[in-house]
Parts: C-alpha cells; structure tokens; sequence
C-alpha cells in the first residue's frame, strides 16, 4: 500500500509540476462518512476527455495544490470505499472555480451507502 501511496503522490506531483502557467492555489477539503474512502480527482480538458483519475489519499483529505484550469472542461472527485458504492461529484470548471472564489476553499461530505 505504501508503494501505491508513493506512487499517487509522485503522479500527483508531476501533473502539478507539468501544468501550465495558469494553475491556481485550490484548497480541498474531502471528508467521507464514514472515513477511510479513497479520494480521487479528475480534471478534464477541452479536446482531451480522457484525464486520468489522480489518487488524493484516503479521507479526511485536506490538501492545498496548485491545479492548471486552462482549457479545463471539468473537475470530478470520487470516493471508493470497499463495500459501499461509489460517489462522484462533477462540476462544470467554472462552477467548481466559482465555488471556490465564494467558500475560498472546495469541500466535500458524501455519505457512503453500503452495497
């Protein structure tokens, strides 16, 4: 698991590293009821709707990264927790953007339903 973990969060911070010039500072908040969800995050980009999910590490997840929105169509999270059903949350980019500018953060509480 621990491979796993490093491997996510190495991903992670080459995507970060590699985006463009527009990134934005975005702090994220994502709780799970009950905890121990894994917490993942897409962001799609116009002409290419097929980003890659970027693991966050298992809730709480409390992270404040620099994200590219340039071109961005989407951003979606996702929960998985074995024995419970999977929960997406999907805005607009502009809306998840907008969102942000209002609560100065993105915060998310989705309660898990056992399968």
């Amino acid at each position: 698991m621990k491979n796993v973990r490093f491997i996510a969060i190495a991903s992670l911070s080459m995507l970060l590293v590699a985006c463009g010039s527009s990134k934005k500072n975005i702090a994220l908040k994502v709780h799970s009821d009950p905890l121990g969800a894994y917490a993942l995050m897409q962001v799609k980009y116009k002409g290419k709707e097929d980003s890659d999910w970027i693991y966050l590490g298992p809730t709480p997840v409390v992270l404040d990264k620099k994200i590219s929105f340039d071109g961005a169509s989407s951003v979606s999270l996702k929960m998985i927790k074995s024995g419970y059903h999977e929960q997406v949350r999907t805005w607009a980019a502009k809306d998840f953007l907008k969102e942000y500018r209002q609560q100065k953060k993105i915060s998310w509480v989705p309660a898990l339903v056992k399968q």
